[in-house]
């Protein structure tokens, strides 16, 4: 069960203060024109999808294939690529979409951030060595501070790309500076191949989190999964652009 913030120690309170502090700073989100009836997209020519050849059944979202929803058009979704995700930014529709599956409340970000982490560790044993404050704490690593604190960290970086939603320019600055920062790791083991392991830990928890949302028709279920499924992607992208690019120039820096 997630812990309420009153609840939570210390330092984890103080790790999620500071990270909502850091993020709050982002650019107000700017609302379509008053009156403008928003319209449903024809998700087959603006959602790109993942298409990951890595990628195994057990960890695609719910052990499945997602189904891309056709708003009476016949046509097969673009194959995803970095230029495409250079320019994309979620429609009107999509992005009620995301609102509405998406919440700032702590016990939501919590239990979020946990689910995620966990699907890491369950279907990829071996990135537990990137987090040996957490593993430190053998089978109780789950009720750990350090855990507690790395779960918010991460879904603090979706709960900004929320926010701008309305800025998709925005993000590619921040999401690039992340990736930066994983470079750091590569003494510990992080490989390459670990942001699609991160992209289908979050595509299996929101999918599971909005699969559970009783005031969406299945036909906006679908829709939601289908766009988050775009969004994760977007954010992974950017943030293995900004891991192979240091990687770059410091090999080009060392000749």
């Amino acid at each position: 069960m997630p812990l309420s913030l009153a609840k939570m120690p210390t330092a984890a309170r103080q790790v999620f203060s500071s990270l909502v502090n850091l993020f709050s700073a982002s650019t107000s989100e700017h609302h379509a024109a008053t009156g403008e009836r928003r319209k449903k997209p024809n998700l087959c020519q603006v959602t790109p999808e993942p298409n990951r050849r890595e990628s195994t059944p057990e960890n695609k979202m719910n052990g499945t294939e997602t189904e891309v929803v056709n708003h009476g058009a016949s046509c097969s979704p673009p194959s995803s690529s970095s230029s495409e995700m250079d320019h994309w930014e979620p429609d009107d529709y999509e992005k009620e979409l995301v609102k509405r599956t998406w919440s700032d409340d702590f016990d939501f970000l919590y239990e979020l951030g946990s689910k995620i982490y966990q699907h890491i560790f369950d279907t990829n044993p071996h990135t537990k060595e990137l987090f040996p404050s957490i593993h430190r704490h053998g089978a109780d690593w789950k009720n750990s501070k350090e855990f507690r604190a790395q779960a918010l960290k991460f879904v603090q970086t979706l709960s900004h790309t929320v926010k701008n939603l309305y800025h998709m320019e925005l993000q590619k600055d921040t999401l690039h500076k992340i990736g930066e920062r994983h470079v750091a790791f590569s003494d510990r083991g992080f490989k390459p191949e670990y942001w699609d392991v991160f992209q289908d830990s979050m595509e299996f928890a929101l999918s599971n989190h909005i699969a559970a949302l009783p005031d969406l028709t299945e036909q906006q279920k679908a829709d939601a999964t289908s766009v988050w499924r775009t969004l994760a992607l977007y954010v992974t992208t950017h943030m293995k652009k900004g891991y192979f690019d240091l990687l770059e120039n410091k090999k080009n820096g060392s000749k």
